[in-house]
């Protein structure tokens, strides 16, 4: 399995302010600081993937679910863990 650390910046631009002077993000700035392969008692195998500049698009959120497009093209389904139960269950 791949795992990785990403950090996440909101970015000034593009935002928006909502009607009661909440501001509502479009985009995050992320990027990913470490990734590795790990693969059952074997040891890790670092992966080169550490990247900077990348960001999120979000294109839908709700209190459950969060959608997702990234600056190369990806879309991503994002749950929470709890919601995600409640609908397998």
């Amino acid at each position: 399995l791949v795992h990785s650390t990403v950090k996440y910046t909101p970015l000034s631009k593009p935002y928006s302010k909502s009607s009661d002077g909440k501001i509502v993000l479009r985009r995050i700035g992320c990027d990913i600081t470490n990734a590795y392969f790990k693969f059952w008692k074997l040891p890790g195998l670092a992966l080169p993937l550490r990247r900077k500049g990348g960001y999120l698009e979000f294109i839908y959120m709700d209190q459950d679910i969060r959608i997702t497009r990234g600056n190369r093209g990806g879309l991503f389904v994002h749950f929470r863990p709890e919601f995600l139960e409640q609908q397998l269950a």
